[in-house]
């Protein structure tokens, strides 16, 4: 479980050094590249949830993070000795609440820097800005889920089958 902790304390601390580096060299500027239309970085405040989403009060969504955060341990002490990529997945998860909950409690607002342009067929012309907390709780959540679905649903339906071909083959006996 160690060697996940160590993944989780990885990603918090690149993700407190780049908004670091996004205060100092980013705050008050107009964003880099300055022809960036596909890519860009450019700080922004987010007094919000993730991606900017509004429809939960912070206070209740403080909450929720701390509590999320003993079930992701729980989870993760769990699957310690299962398969890597569930928990590589909630060390991902971890890494991105630490990076964000301490900032949103302290400041009140998350840095986020990274910007991305879509195309105008979508709803919206930029994707929200984002930073490596919330990439990294994107990131594990295809991991974790992926591996639930797709490889433990999987697992459990092969078991299944396997004890059903085997109480057949008993009673035929």
């Amino acid at each position: 479980m160690l060697k996940f902790l160590s993944l989780t304390a990885i990603i918090v601390v690149l993700d407190h050094a780049t908004k670091y580096w996004a205060i100092v060299a980013l705050k008050g500027q107009h964003y880099w590249p300055a022809d960036g239309n596909l890519f860009r970085l450019d700080y922004a405040e987010n007094y919000n949830m993730i991606f900017s989403l509004t429809f939960i009060p912070m206070p209740l969504v403080n909450v929720m993070a701390i509590g999320a955060i003993g079930l992701l341990f729980y989870l993760l002490y769990q699957y310690k000795d299962q398969h890597v990529l569930p928990s590589v997945g909630l060390a991902f998860i971890l890494g991105g609440a630490f990076g964000n909950i301490p900032e949103r409690l302290i400041r009140g607002y998350v840095v986020d820097f990274i910007s991305f342009d879509w195309p105008d067929w979508l709803f919206f012309t930029r994707w929200p800005t984002f930073n490596i907390a919330d990439s990294a709780v994107n990131v594990g959540m295809i991991l974790y889920l992926g591996y639930v679905f797709f490889v433990e649903g999987k697992e459990k339906r092969l078991d299944h089958m396997d004890t059903g071909i085997d109480a057949q083959e008993s009673s035929v006996s």
